[in-house]
């Protein structure tokens, strides 16, 4: 009698679902996840490990990605540098930005950055360290999630209770810490003041909205350590950031 064996196949991918898979790749980097190799990237989304290795020799060969052979390992490419550049440069966002960086740190003596929201993500695209010793520092390329800290909620400002609930609803965004009606009454203060406040371990965080193109893309922060950011240098440093962003406003509508 003859033994037949039983060769499992991997279904068919189209085209789209490529373009998805390599995409939902590049999303898995992160500041804190810099590198995948092709085993941890077939374990991370379930595929076969040919698979794997032919979506990141395809990223790699478009230069998204960069493969380390002493590692084995990839990371991300100059493409997506450039690209970075591209939307950055837009509407000269960076010169401008950066001038006020310049100017909001020198009027607060604190960390100042900028954080895109990127999915349900806010991301640190630039940053001015503070010029005191004892400073807090994020790190441009660092993420959190829109549901933990000042910038996460002053991206959020814009939208309506509705938009922040069915966010919230989304099975990738992590709760808030305070609960969902402790993020709406933060949020309803918020859009009072103009700005948002967020206290995590011994860092005082101040944002507030970028006047941008669209609504909800990019905010400004000032941090500094708790303890020389008590409640008159926090008021202080949050009517200088306000004043800055009256001022930006006023640049970006010329």
């Amino acid at each position: 009698m003859s033994q037949h064996t039983t060769t499992e196949v991997e279904p068919a991918v189209t085209g789209t679902q490529s373009v998805f898979r390599a995409l939902s790749i590049l999303h898995a980097f992160t500041a804190r996840r810099p590198t995948l190799t092709g085993p941890e990237v077939a374990e991370m989304f379930g595929y076969s490990l040919p698979t794997a290795y032919r979506l990141l020799r395809a990223l790699e060969a478009e230069h998204f990605l960069v493969f380390d052979r002493g590692s084995r390992a990839y990371s991300p490419g100059p493409e997506i540098l450039r690209l970075a550049g591209v939307m950055l440069h837009r509407d000269a966002l960076v010169a401008q930005t950066q001038t006020s960086l310049i100017r909001l740190r020198a009027l607060t003596g604190e960390t100042v950055a900028v954080y895109w929201r990127l999915g349900n993500r806010c991301t640190c695209t630039q940053e001015l360290p503070s010029p005191h010793p004892h400073r807090i520092e994020a790190g441009i390329g660092v993420d959190f999630p829109l549901t933990r800290g000042a910038a996460g909620k002053a991206l959020l400002l814009d939208l309506d209770e509705a938009g922040v609930r069915a966010l919230l609803a989304e099975p990738d965004m992590p709760k808030p810490v305070g609960g969902v009606e402790a993020l709406m009454a933060d949020l309803k203060l918020g859009r009072e003041r103009g700005y948002t406040l967020g206290v995590s371990e011994d860092a005082v965080t101040i944002a507030a909205p970028i006047p941008w193109l669209q609504p909800g893309l990019a905010v400004y922060t000032v941090t500094a350590p708790e303890a020389r950011f008590g409640p008159q240098a926090r008021d202080a440093a949050a009517r200088t950031l306000v004043e800055e962003m009256d001022r930006l406003r006023s640049i970006l509508r010329k």
